[in-house]
């Protein structure tokens, strides 16, 4: 008999009506359970592990780049020398003096700003979500609203909603492509119509690189947003914490790159003190677990000063703050680090996608982040979150993990967030299993098997066409360490 497929409900705790009774609204409030919550518990349980849990779940549903996490883990512990002083309150709240200059240095050196950065530009909390709920609670009021566009990253929603109660007024695009010039204007009748339903805009969020879409916008479309941020006097935020994470590949042989908006004229465009830019360590450095973001704005002390306020609820450890500042200083791990992950990302991409091609599933050509935003409506039941839902279930069912469409406000059911920096093992397992739940034992779907088994297609970018006839091990029986 097949399992059944539990809801939203059955995977929340059960809470007796005294313990409810002793929970303020609020509280209460950020624990209603819905599908999204489900999947993404369920998803993220009883993780696969090649040797202790070889039937676990293949996560490919989280933006965690795995690709060099033998090589950061390494740095971080041969520099861990653990000072007397950094077992006190240090410089303070917002991150030592040390790494916040080691963060402007950086910036000035990759981001290429119009306008050299020092640290008091930079603030530091205990990671980019922390950054985006202090930010905010010092930009908003309850029940003020921000603007941002469909697909969005999912964390918004509770780093934005769950504190600070703000709002997100979603912008829908239909036919329209999110990056291009013409967003702009859909930005602008979302707004207007937003302020008409009696709501109160502050901001407008991009991420910049696109999660999930994993692509840049160009200087023109940014310049246009900052137009579009001074005319109705809100704040721009730019979520550029994928920055680093840009690659060349096949599938778009002359891609945008990627512009800071700190590198833009900005002065010209926006008053300055209304620009703010989030970077953190999490996903260009592999350390998702360290715990660690930045809020840099140029001309607003006033900001820093009431997000330093209220610091001490995100404090960084020290600990975080040395593994990071040790790493932006270390020039020469820094450039081979940089240059090593891009070429990682590459091989991953190609990999990934030789293997889509190869199955016939549509995905969007990406070049920058962890993941790819790939198509699988032709799976769906019907064309309804409901049958998204009832795949997602299916899949994780059979022990791979993809972040839903419906989690990031997918504007058409169907759509989901594959992360593709993984091991070779990981997304051949993933996609094995994918397959083997999706289309059934035996024929076509023995076929497909196969071909992910003896793809000699690995990292090439190319049509999954050609076969390595000398492999025919069982799928998992590599070693992983070699991955």
């Amino acid at each position: 008999m097949e399992p059944e497929i539990p809801n939203a409900e059955a995977l929340t705790p059960e809470l007796s009506k005294p313990s409810m009774a002793r929970l303020s609204n609020r509280g209460v409030a950020n624990m209603v359970p819905d599908a999204i919550k489900a999947i993404m518990k369920a998803g993220s349980s009883n993780p696969h592990h090649p040797q202790h849990n070889a039937d676990g779940i293949v996560s490919l549903g989280v933006a965690e780049n795995r690709l060099l996490h033998a090589g950061i883990a390494q740095h971080v512990s041969s520099h861990m020398h653990v000072s007397q002083r950094m077992l006190t309150y240090g410089d303070g709240s917002v991150g030592s003096d040390v790494l916040r200059q080691a963060i402007a240095d950086f910036i000035n050196d990759r981001f290429q700003p119009v306008e050299p950065l020092g640290y008091s530009s930079v603030t530091v909390l205990n990671g980019v979500s922390a950054v985006l709920d202090s930010l905010a609670w010092c930009i908003c009021d309850e029940g003020d609203s921000i603007l941002i566009g469909k697909p969005f990253y999912v964390g918004f929603v509770s780093d934005f909603m769950n504190r600070a109660k703000v709002d997100l007024v979603a912008v829908t695009f239909g036919e329209v492509d999110p990056m291009s010039l013409a967003a702009v204007a859909h930005y602008e009748r979302a707004m207007k119509e937003a302020v008409t339903r009696g709501k109160k805009l502050k901001a407008l969020v991009l991420c910049s690189p696109h999660n999930p879409l994993g692509r840049c916008y160009t200087p023109e479309v940014l310049e246009a947003y900052l137009r579009l941020c001074s005319k109705y006097w809100i704040h721009m935020i730019s979520d550029e914490v994928y920055a680093m994470s840009v690659f060349p590949n096949g599938d778009i042989p002359n891609p945008v790159p990627f512009r800071s908006v700190l590198s833009l004229e900005y002065r010209k465009l926006i008053d300055p003190s209304l620009l703010h830019v989030l970077y953190g360590m999490s996903k260009d450095f592999c350390a998702n677990g360290l715990r660690i973001g930045a809020f840099i704005s140029t001309t607003n002390p006033e900001l820093h000063a009431a997000m330093r306020a209220i610091s001490k609820f995100a404090w960084s450890s020290s600990l975080a703050d040395l593994a990071w500042s040790s790493i932006l200083s270390d020039g020469t791990f820094l450039q081979e680090y940089l240059i090593k992950i891009t070429a990682r990302l590459t091989e991953a991409y190609n990999l990934c996608t030789s293997i889509l091609r190869g199955m016939n599933v549509p995905y969007l050509p990406a070049n920058s982040g962890p993941f790819l935003w790939i198509n699988l409506s032709g799976f769906l039941e019907h064309k309804t979150i409901e049958s998204e839902r009832d795949l997602a279930w299916q899949m994780i069912k059979a022990g791979v993990w993809l972040a839903t469409g419906e989690a990031y406000r997918s504007e058409e059911p169907g759509w989901f967030r594959l992360t593709f920096a993984v091991s070779e093992t990981e997304i051949r397992m993933g996609l094995e299993r994918y397959v083997e739940q999706l289309v059934g034992y035996g024929g076509i779907a023995s076929w497909l098997i196969w071909r992910l088994q003896t793809c000699a297609c690995s990292g090439t970018g190319q049509h999954c066409n050609s076969l390595k006839p000398d492999m025919r091990e069982p799928l998992g029986a590599r070693d992983p360490e070699s991955d």
